[in-house]
């Protein structure tokens, strides 16, 4: 029965991911029937930056938490004090909370006495996933409960890679719509290809057949296009070591696995200089973006293929004009010189490019810094390289062009212009 129970979890985790027929608040739902807990707790922010726990609605718990007793959580304590990249090295570990606080200690702490006892939180699993940075997951039985046992560490332990995979597409996949239908796939600017055991390609988005069709890059396949693929089309990485660990990450993907991350080096022929290192992350495979004729066949998990999600790991990317104004109200001009700001030229050359006095520059950028709520240039830089993420190459914001018209291709569809 645990094993049933396993699956539909593991389903829900990448339909949470994509926010297709799930939410996160339904896998915690899952997550405590299949642990008998009563609380599930994950806090990450929110698309507004508000900290909340994902797998619950909110509550007055919840208020209390966040607002007093978190500071007092011995296990939050705890984990932070794990690195990330020791979390790395512990990933899939599992732990039972008398295994990081002693029992005694916890029954007798201040966080147990005020808020614990009264929350549910008397018995703690939990697990450290590494999304960025450090994040706990934890799930709680009452004083009426048992203890959590061995049993259920190697359950969790089955399920947090998994969970990790989930989160890594959530935060990839953040500036979608909220339905990935074909049409926002194709918006995406990630590279998302669906591949069998074998590496044949059942799909690629259009970002993908950018990637796959470059010179420069290392990943490709045999006819290139958008949409469903039919045929033994391969998927392969031109260096045999990077072909031969997609494999693997793929078959352990199809197979129920978690999958993984991995760097694609470029083609020996790239130009010096070309950053065209590319980063896969492998998952498995959600059954409705395997074709578009097929998307309302639920959620489920396909056996037998894998997701990869790939984009360039190193080649810089700037937002759209047109993409900045819309997002922080700036003119035109303030926009130009926001994106060359964000290129690493200095006021100085953008103004004797642009011909202008250095004084009106650092006036725009006083402005550039007020409109998108910066504090300071590096951390102008550092929202201005989070909204070249919200496009992809041959999006409607990259073609727009000094005025809001954009052109098309020969055939009249505009989507796949570069």
């Amino acid at each position: 029965m645990r094993r049933n129970e396993l699956l539909e979890a593991v389903d829900l985790i990448y339909a949470a991911a994509l926010d297709e027929g799930a939410s996160w608040q339904d896998l915690g739902g899952k997550l405590m029937t299949l642990f008998e807990a009563q609380r599930a707790t994950l806090w990450l922010a929110d698309g507004a930056g508000t900290p909340g726990n994902l797998l619950m609605h909110h509550d007055s718990y919840d208020e209390q938490y966040a607002s007093r007793y978190v500071l007092l959580d011995p296990y939050r304590a705890a984990a932070r004090e794990v690195s990330v990249e020791e979390t790395v090295r512990r990933q899939g570990d599992v732990r039972l909370g008398h295994e990081i606080i002693p029992d005694a200690s916890y029954v007798k702490s201040e966080f147990y006495a005020e808020f614990g006892r009264n929350s549910s939180r008397r018995y703690l699993i939990g697990g450290l996933i590494n999304v960025s940075k450090v994040i706990p997951l934890g799930l709680h039985r009452d004083a009426a409960s048992r203890p959590f046992d061995e049993e259920d560490k190697r359950t969790l332990s089955q399920l947090l890679p998994h969970l990790q995979r989930g989160l890594q597409m959530r935060a990839r996949l953040a500036p979608t719509t909220s339905s990935l239908a074909t049409g926002a796939l194709d918006a995406l600017p990630v590279g998302v290809i669906v591949v069998d055991r074998e590496m044949r390609v059942l799909y690629s988005n259009a970002e993908a057949v950018a990637l796959l069709s470059d010179s420069q890059s290392g990943l490709s396949s045999a006819r290139p296009r958008p949409g469903p693929v039919s045929g033994a089309c391969r998927l392969f990485a031109s260096h045999p070591d990077d072909d031969a660990q997609l494999c693997r990450l793929v078959g352990a993907a199809s197979r129920g696995g978690a999958g993984g991350g991995m760097q694609i080096h470029a083609r020996p022929n790239a130009s010096p200089g070309d950053s065209a290192v590319l980063s896969a992350l492998v998952c498995p495979a959600l059954r409705h973006l395997s074709s578009s004729t097929q998307s309302n066949m639920g959620t489920s998990v396909i056996h037998g293929a894998a997701t990869v999600l790939t984009r360039h790991l190193l080649r810089p990317s700037s937002p759209p004009v047109r993409l900045l104004i819309d997002l922080f109200g700036l003119t035109r001009s303030e926009a130009e010189v926001a994106v060359a700001l964000a290129g690493g030229v200095t006021a100085e050359n953008v103004a004797r490019t642009r011909r202008v006095s250095l004084d009106t520059v650092r006036s725009q950028i006083r402005t550039l810094l007020r409109k998108t709520g910066a504090v300071g240039l590096r951390d102008f830089e550092r929202i201005i390289a989070l909204s070249s993420t919200m496009h992809r190459r041959g999006s409607l914001y990259a073609r727009c062009a000094d005025n809001d018209s954009f052109r098309q291709s020969p055939g009249g569809d505009p989507r796949y212009i570069d």
